[in-house]
């Protein structure tokens, strides 16, 4: 438990190390949802806006989710990793303190958009905030295995926010996240279901839509289902990379 409180620790710090982190993290989505929402009202309904706004939010945070987890790939870099993972119980210790140090900002640019749109600028978005909240927290699961992963992947910091951009770019325009699903051919659309991004957006349109209980609570188990698998591949990867 202390190593794990020191490693987190350290990874929250890394992820402040720039005072403009602050502005990225927290200020960037919602002037990115209150533009898009505002170009979308010009042709469409306010529901359908502010929903379809939110898109950005999940892009920003899958790509901020990578710029949090590279922080491992530093210490790859250094060899700091290699000496950790040799210990006894540091490499599981250091692994969930950077996943958690991860989600934990994540998390608080959830609660700070969805307070921001609940009290600041509220928007007639068809569905409570507390809904909203759980679906964005369920996909930041999910977010935070894929940057692991892809971190697993990358041989420096740089490689692995370039390999984000170009994943994260080509799901999100085929999940929905910047155009409806229901937009694209149905090819495509079988296609999307491949990808969280798509799925977030479902259990927003389910909600907002009045869809039943169990249909809601799908999209959302398909979120953290998304998550388990990227961190199991990231782990499968990480022993791959011990072993050679």
């Amino acid at each position: 438990m202390r190593a794990f409180a020191l490693f987190y620790k350290n990874f929250m710090i890394g992820a402040f190390r720039n005072k403009l982190a602050f502005l990225v993290y927290f200020a960037a989505p919602i002037a990115s949802f209150v533009a898009m929402f505002f170009l979308l009202r010009l042709t469409g309904d306010e529901s359908f806006a502010a929903a379809q706004a939110i898109g950005l939010v999940v892009y920003f945070s899958m790509l901020q989710a990578t710029m949090i987890t590279s922080l491992t790939i530093r210490d790859r870099e250094e060899g700091a990793a290699l000496r950790i993972a040799a210990s006894p119980t540091g490499g599981l210790a250091y692994a969930i303190g950077n996943g958690a140090a991860a989600f934990t900002v994540l998390g608080a640019q959830v609660i700070l958009f969805v307070g921001f749109i609940a009290f600041v600028f509220p928007v007639d978005l068809g569905l409570g905030a507390e809904r909203l909240l759980a679906i964005l927290l369920a996909f930041n699961v999910a977010s935070v295995g894929l940057a692991l992963l892809l971190c697993e992947l990358s041989d420096s910091s740089s490689g692995a926010m370039l390999l984000a951009n170009l994943v994260i770019l080509a799901t999100s325009l085929l999940g929905g996240v910047f155009f409806p699903a229901e937009f694209m051919g149905a090819s495509a659309r079988r296609m999307a279901a491949a990808f969280p991004q798509y799925w977030a957006m479902q259990a927003i349109d389910q909600a907002r839509s009045g869809a039943a209980h169990a249909e809601r609570a799908l999209s959302t188990l398909i979120l953290l289902l998304f998550g388990a698998l990227f961190i199991v591949g990231r782990a499968a990867l990480s022993r791959r990379r011990r072993s050679v």
